[in-house]
């Protein structure tokens, strides 16, 4: 956790998710006050999972739509990745709504020039709505220092790596160092690898003996 966006986020959800008594729970979407995250806000989104059972966008903040140039609000969530990384996104949505254990990713972006850039991936569960669906917390944030983000679209992402984050996580932040991020305990290394990570895999050229010829 690289980002002072994401450690913000993070620790607003914690705050919320744990509250006084230090019992996990989902919390729900209008807990999240925008006071409390300032400029953060702009970093931050909301999921939904629709009538088809995928995952759209029912709020995305204005860096995140400049990132990726367009209105992202009921844009499909998966569609901003290749198809090779859809079912680890999607199976990683479900872990965390059933397993209320937010995860952070490292990807990639691909820009409509050519460019790219590292960007981080928060995604934290929040209450289902009333007919079950589910709901998740998320923030993207860009880095590198690169000037041209948000002037040259980013067209793809690409899934490089997910870890799963213990609820009770303690974030430290140093001024000129990056971020720090220890683990609260047994309770952290316990409590966030009980389900699998869907890593995926990248595309590996496949070996084969061809018959014949000489050694």
């Amino acid at each position: 956790m690289k980002n002072r966006s994401t450690i913000a986020i993070f620790s607003e959800w914690q705050r919320l998710a744990l509250g006084q008594s230090g019992s996990l729970f989902a919390p729900q979407r209008e807990s999240i006050q925008p006071r409390k995250l300032g400029r953060h806000l702009s970093d931050l989104f909301f999921l939904e999972e629709d009538q088809n059972g995928e995952l759209i966008f029912r709020l995305a903040g204005t860096r995140i739509c400049a990132l990726f140039g367009r209105e992202l609000k009921t844009t499909r969530f998966l569609s901003l990745w290749p198809e090779r990384n859809r079912p680890a996104l999607n199976e990683l949505a479900r872990n965390i709504n059933s397993h209320l254990v937010p995860a952070l990713s490292q990807n990639d972006g691909i820009s409509l020039s050519g460019r790219s850039l590292s960007f981080e991936m928060l995604l934290a569960p929040l209450e289902s709505g009333e007919d079950g669906r589910l709901n998740l917390l998320g923030s993207i944030s860009v880095l590198n220092d690169v000037a041209w983000a948000g002037a040259d679209p980013l067209v793809l992402g690409n899934l490089n790596r997910i870890e799963p984050l213990a609820p009770d996580l303690v974030v430290t932040q140093e001024i000129r160092k990056p971020s720090i991020v220890t683990m609260n305990g047994a309770n952290a290394a316990n409590s966030t690898r009980r389900w699998a990570t869907p890593v995926p895999t990248r595309d590996m050229p496949a070996l084969r003996v061809i018959p014949g010829g000489k050694a």
